[in-house]
């Protein structure tokens, strides 16, 4: 038995198939079948039942993921804790939103410990809810969630549930960045109508009219007329942004400093209506851990100078 199997069983109960399981884990399907399976002959006992409407617990297979769930996260936490422990070196990781501010924040804060002898500090950038999984599971030391501020209580609901706690960052509207010479770049407030004369370069990862509507307007819509460019990772969106002629992007509020190049410029879209949040989370019993405080003090000190 193998904890990444564990992890497995775990990950198909939340997402209740063996398709979004892989996809959520960045894992080829047939690796987890396989895995479930030779798990399953393991222990002589079938797990799930596999149904038209997905994967289903069976009765001994609920138990077996209370305790799995337990063993998972007490070897994170394990993991965790003793990797903290040498005094010469500092190890760290970090579950947050794509987001040019909270990386120039987290690069900042790095910049106040990289004096130490040894130094390991893990950035993954993702959605939310992976923030949360991430850190609940002890994978994550801190997470950084982006949510709608309306949904809020339902994201507290979810963390107490998993021994989290959070605090908030800031609360903004989405913006745009596109290149000085772009033609819409003559507005301040950029006409929402006009921008599907351009390119829109979006994150693969995301589905396009759930970000719309979650992260900018309840009535963002895409249709036939849109002229979308989807990317898997920061640095293509950025070579992109300044090789595609007219093309722009929605992106968080960024520090001055961190305007990509001078031929970049960032403006206001007033059809941006939806108040996003940025939430920093991490673990009960790591709030008296003093790295961890000592980064999640930096990036809110950052975050409140960004938003000044």
């Amino acid at each position: 038995m193998k904890l990444q199997q564990l992890e497995y069983v775990i990950t198909i109960a939340q997402e209740g198939s063996i398709t979004a399981a892989a996809k959520k884990l960045y894992q080829a399907q047939p690796n987890i079948s396989i895995a479930l399976k030779e798990l399953e002959s393991e222990i002589g006992m079938q797990i799930f039942w596999r149904t038209p409407n997905g994967m289903v617990l069976t009765p001994e297979g609920e138990e077996f993921l209370v305790r799995s769930k337990e063993i998972v996260e007490s070897m994170h936490n394990l993991e965790s804790d003793y990797a903290k422990k040498d005094n010469d070196g500092v190890m760290i990781k970090i579950a947050a939103p794509r987001s040019p501010y909270l990386a120039a924040g987290i690069g900042m804060w790095i910049n106040t410990i990289s004096d130490k002898e040894r130094l390991s500090v893990h950035l993954l950038e993702t959605h939310p809810h992976r923030v949360v999984e991430e850190t609940s599971s002890g994978k994550a030391d801190i997470g950084i969630m982006r949510i709608p501020a309306t949904q809020a209580a339902v994201f507290a609901s979810q963390l107490e549930s998993r021994k989290l706690i959070c605090r908030t960052l800031n609360e903004f509207s989405m913006k745009i960045l596109m290149k000085a010479d772009h033609p819409l770049a003559k507005y301040t407030d950029v006409p929402f109508e006009e921008l599907r004369n351009y390119v829109e370069i979006v994150h693969g990862d995301d589905e396009l009219n759930t970000f719309g509507r979650n992260c900018i307007n309840p009535d963002y819509d895409t249709d036939t007329n849109r002229k979308l460019v989807y990317v898997y990772d920061r640095g293509s969106k950025m070579s992109l942004l300044n090789t595609i002629k007219g093309a722009y992007m929605w992106i968080s509020p960024m520090p001055k400093q961190a305007i990509f190049g001078e031929g970049a410029v960032v403006r206001e879209c007033s059809f941006a209506k939806i108040k996003m949040r940025d939430m920093l989370i991490c673990k009960k019993n790591s709030e008296n851990n003093k790295l961890i405080k000592d980064c999640m003090d930096y990036i809110t000190v950052f975050t409140a100078k960004v938003f000044e």
